[in-house]
This record gives structure tokens, sequence and C-alpha cells, in this order.
């Protein structure tokens, strides 16, 4: 059986694909499997076995990446073709089954794909290694608890500040003895957050992941106990290693990409994103500063307590 995945460009809505990907593989379990792919969201899927290739695409001007998928393609027959970005490739390979995502609006993500798909969709899961996992496993002090902070995000407007998370980390050390915190994001995002995020904490509290690959923050984030992030990747990364969440959101839409699951945890700025809508937007500004650290704080004693 030979499956053709063709997944988004972007990591968080390939991690939130990933329910789909996992039933087909599941249903197919000596299937030969090929991915096309943007690059950044590639790294995601080392993991999965019987992979026969994985097409990574870059975007070229008139759309010509697809001409290029196109050749690396026609020749095969597909038994299943999975489409999560309604592509005309799918109607153009030859197959004999074919799923193409189809988006509603304004429904979580995940509910979308449920009633694109006819499935159950939400059980998310990104493969790691045992050799990630052994590392980890070397690595973690199971006597504390650890909480993920991932500081960074695509686009400034939705970006909780440093100092913000250095405050509320700082709040809950105070609180509660025996937390480490895992730092998680690119080496782009240390550079521009590791000194203000850690500023007057232990360095022994800290475990630095900045630049670690997402499989592998993935297995350190299935050892972990809390997530506290913005609406991002990383956050649907949080979900899928079955990390308890606190995402917070202002100017992107929370119905849509929240942290989907019942133990999961939305802050909202005190503006909805309606009104986010109906302003203009600075670039280059965070709309965030109206969640406190005391709030952030609040709700990782609820969840602390909880376990």
């Amino acid at each position: 059986v030979k499956i053709l995945i063709i997944c988004s460009n972007l990591i968080g809505d390939t991690i939130l694909s990933s329910g789909v990907i996992n039933h087909f593989i599941h249903q197919n379990q000596e299937a030969e499997l090929t991915f096309v792919v943007g690059p950044t969201a590639a790294p995601l899927l080392k993991n999965y076995k019987n992979i026969e290739n994985i097409i990574i695409f870059k975007k070229r001007k008139l759309n010509l990446h697809w001409l290029d998928i196109f050749k690396k393609t026609y020749r095969i027959k597909w038994d299943i073709i999975v489409d999560f970005r309604s592509s005309v490739l799918s109607l153009l390979l030859k197959n004999n089954k074919k799923y193409i995502f189809k988006k509603l609006h304004n429904i979580h993500h995940i509910e979308q794909l449920n009633s694109s798909f006819g499935f159950e969709c939400s059980n998310l899961f990104i493969p790691t290694s045992d050799d990630e996992a052994n590392k980890v496993n070397n690595h973690i002090d199971s006597s504390f608890k650890h909480i993920v902070i991932f500081p960074g995000g695509n686009w400034t407007p939705k970006l909780w500040s440093a100092k913000n998370y250095n405050e509320t980390m700082k709040l809950i050390i105070h609180k509660y003895n025996k937390i480490k915190f895992i730092l998680v994001g690119s080496l782009q995002e240390k550079n521009k957050f590791y000194n203000h995020l850690t500023k007057d904490i232990n360095k022994d509290l800290i475990i630095d992941l900045f630049g670690y690959s997402l499989t592998l923050t993935s297995a350190y984030m299935k050892k972990s106990d809390i997530f506290i992030g913005n609406d991002s990747g990383l956050m649907h990364l949080a979900v899928a290693s079955k990390l308890r969440v606190i995402s917070l959101f202002g100017p992107t839409n929370d119905v849509v990409y929240g942290a989907y699951g019942d133990k999961n945890i939305i802050i909202r700025t005190s503006e909805n994103y309606n009104y986010f809508k109906s302003i203009k937007i600075n670039e280059n500004k965070s709309y965030m500063n109206s969640i406190k650290p005391e709030t952030v704080l609040q709700t990782c004693e609820k969840i602390i307590d909880d376990n």
C-alpha cells in the first residue's frame, strides 16, 4: 500500500494533522509513506516508520513548486492520497482513494478535521525515538516538577514579553520547591530572549533546550508537567506530547487554534479576538500585556495542586 500525505508547510498545522496521519498508519500498518511537506515542519516526521520518501518543497513564484512535486509523484498510482492543503495535485494524480481536507470557519481546527475526514482526529502524536527518550531519562530528575516555557513565535503582536515570563517563573519558584524550567525554541529565539528569561534565576533550575530538534523537544515534553507559552507550533507540540498546556492568546483566534483538550487552559488578553480584527495591528508591537504574571501563576497553581 502506497500512501501520499500532502502536509502543511507550518509546524502547528502539521502537528494538528498528526491524529489523521496516525489513523491511516494504524489502518495500513505495512504501508509505504511519502510525505510532501515544507522545510520547517519536515523534522517532525523523521521518526515515522515505513517512510519511502519525504518531498520537501520550498514555495516558488507562480506556485511552480507544485510542478516540481507533480514531477516526483505522477508516475505512481497511489492507494491513498491524504491532502491537507486542498491542492490541485491530489486531483491530478492516479489514486484508488483520496481524502481532501475541507476547511470550515470559526470552529477548532481539530473539529474541522473530524468533520472533513469523518473520524476522530484529536489523538495528536509526534513519534520520538528510543535514543531521544534515553537522552531525556538520563537528564531529567524526576524528583522535580518540570515546566516548559516557550516565549517565542512567528508574529510579534502575539508574543507575551520575556520579562513577564521571567516574573512568572520567579513567582512559581517563590511558591514551590523542586521546580525546574525547560526553555524551548530556536537558536534565534535564544539570542533574543534567554538573558531576559533567566534574569535573577538560579541556572541550576534551568534546562536550556533552545536549538534542539522538534522531536527531542517533544521527548522532553513527554516527561514534563506543564507548558506555558504563546500561540505557536510548540504549543501544539506540547498538546501532542500529552502535556498540560497553559496557552496565552491575544490577536490570534483561540476558537480555531487554542490548545486542544479539556485539561488545557487558554488565557486571553482583556480584549477579545473580534476587537483585534477591528483595529489595525502594528506588526512591531506586542498586544499581550493585559495578561499578568499573577494570573498565569494562579492557573499554574491549579494544575500543580491537581497532581
